[in-house]
């Protein structure tokens, strides 16, 4: 049996070819196909580039899968999901389904596919699932409640950059640090303009911010203490939604947290307790993917299956 898990998000889609014992056959990564990032034509075109490149790579041919699997970025509402739908269905795959990406993210992280997951990338979003229900929170902007993200983030430490330059609050090693990085914070006042930070400069600063708390920066602890917060409120909410056994497995994805220095790391396992077990995958969300494509068919997954897809990835995506 063959299986395609493809996660599209609007920089970037990722895929994998694997069977059912989850030796990966191709791994394959190809532009952004998020249609609200690069329209619906294109996120078409896109996704036939990444399902011919990773068919070409095995040898293999559409035919040949027995259900395909999509995490799709921006996959939220019914309409969208409509839309994402009949992109798909013009793919020339006979048996597909699809789900948001922050859901596929959760699939990915636990081999039964218990836990509770928390992403911090561009965005935030979170999915737990206790076995019987799912429950997703957030995922949207931060004008409907996000308080994660490395953008937003990064939006809390030039902010604090500018108003302790200005005197309206505390002095903090951020200044010289964040400036040393990207120039002068008073020149990002054209990004509000242009659409918002770049991906690399979002990076830069939030590096800053890393190793301005490590060196104990007052400042910065503090806006590791309000993602700290917002982590432990998005846990307890999913909680009050759902009905989970110690222990709970606690996934951190995305960027962000796979970037972070220990210290943060601690500061949330700390803040959780002994009842989580705190995680930060090693290998890619598009293995919920491949693993919903497997369950689809009728495949069962177990512990030995999930860890030798996932060891078997993990050494495709390093040759």
């Amino acid at each position: 049996m063959l299986f395609l898990g493809v996660d599209v998000g609007g920089t970037k889609t990722q895929a994998v070819l694997s069977d059912e014992q989850g030796n990966v056959l191709a791994v394959h990564r190809g532009k952004g196909a998020n249609y609200q990032v690069v329209g619906k034509e294109s996120a078409v075109r896109n996704l036939k580039d990444v399902i011919e490149g990773i068919l070409n790579k095995a040898g293999k041919t559409r035919e040949e899968i027995d259900f395909a699997f999509f995490g799709y970025a921006g996959a939220d509402f019914d309409y969208e999901m409509k839309i994402v739908r009949e992109i798909l269905e013009k793919l020339g795959l006979e048996k597909f389904d699809f789900d948001n990406d922050g859901r596929t993210a959760l699939r990915s992280g636990v081999f039964d596919d218990i836990g509770i997951m928390v992403s911090c990338g561009t965005g935030s979003i979170s999915y737990a699932s206790d076995g019987r229900r799912v429950n997703r929170i957030g995922g949207l902007s931060f004008s409907l409640g996000e308080r994660l993200g490395s953008h937003y983030i990064a939006s809390l430490v030039t902010s604090a950059v500018m108003r302790a330059k200005d005197g309206r609050d505390d002095w903090t090693t951020l200044v010289e640090e964040v400036e040393k990085e990207i120039g002068p914070v008073e020149n990002l006042l054209r990004y509000d303009y242009e659409g918002g930070y770049t991906a690399e400069l979002v990076k830069r600063v939030n590096q800053a911010l890393f190793r301005c708390a490590e060196k104990g920066d007052a400042v910065s602890l503090r806006i590791f203490d309000e993602i700290v917060v917002e982590v432990k409120k998005i846990i307890d909410a999913h909680r009050k939604a759902l009905n989970f056994t110690p222990p709970i497995k606690l996934i951190l994805e995305g960027s962000f947290f796979k970037n972070a220095p220990s210290l943060l790391i601690n500061m949330i396992e700390s803040a959780v307790g002994k009842e989580y077990e705190v995680t930060i995958p090693e290998h890619d969300p598009v293995i919920g993917a491949v693993l919903f494509a497997m369950e689809r068919s009728g495949l069962r997954v177990t512990e030995d299956l999930y860890n030798r897809l996932v060891r078997n990835y993990l050494r495709e995506v390093k040759k």
